[in-house]
């Protein structure tokens, strides 16, 4: 049964913090600098400097969704890792993006050469990685502890490897307690993957 690899997008295949900074400040004006590792909280219009509200939020991520995905790039050695991991496993991608902006992050991704499927969730993944990995052998990587936590609960025979693909975030998020292992660059993700799957056949 051939393996399968479940990953998150953002942070995890591509930059995010960044470029989501620099569409804020291009685009609407707003600056984003992480104090703490939220993005509500850390966002302050350039003009006055007022706290961005929590309630323009969805809006901001929506408009960075629908016109700044351009500006995504791969996390280091990201694409070369999983076209090596390609040869040996299945690859599939569960983002928590709005279904209306998938398509976008699709072309995205096969622009880099990484054309693989491209799922659209909401809320905790966990139910999404159970249906995905199908009982096969398989591997979930993404940068949010709480979505760990949710594949511990309904998918705890899937690997689980948390990843901050951003070196500046890496600090404020703390090791998810739920992930079998942290590892935040892709040369090492790949052996670990490897290592884990081969564990699996024993």
């Amino acid at each position: 049964m051939k393996p399968i690899l479940i990953l998150d997008c953002d942070e995890v295949i591509l930059e995010f913090a960044a470029p989501f900074a620099r569409w804020l400040r291009e685009a609407r004006d707003v600056e984003l600098k992480f104090e703490s590792f939220a993005l509500t909280g850390n966002m302050r219009h350039i003009a006055d400097g007022r706290p961005v509200e929590a309630q323009e939020f969805p809006a901001l991520l929506d408009g960075f969704f629908e016109h700044g995905q351009h500006l995504q790039a791969p996390a280091e050695n990201a694409l070369e890792t999983l076209a090596d991991l390609r040869r040996e496993m299945d690859i599939v991608v569960l983002t928590n993006i709005p279904a209306r902006w998938r398509d976008i992050r699709l072309d995205i991704l096969k622009g880099h050469g990484l054309d693989v499927p491209v799922h659209a969730n909401d809320g905790p993944k966990g139910r999404m990685v159970k249906e995905l990995a199908a009982g096969r052998p398989a591997v979930f990587v993404d940068d949010l502890p709480p979505h760990h936590s949710s594949a511990a609960r309904h998918a705890p025979d899937v690997g689980r490897l948390h990843m901050v693909a951003d070196a500046g975030l890496r600090p404020l998020i703390p090791a998810a307690p739920d992930a079998h292992a942290r590892i935040d660059r892709w040369d090492d993700a790949g052996r670990w993957i490897r290592t884990h799957l081969e564990g699996l056949k024993a």
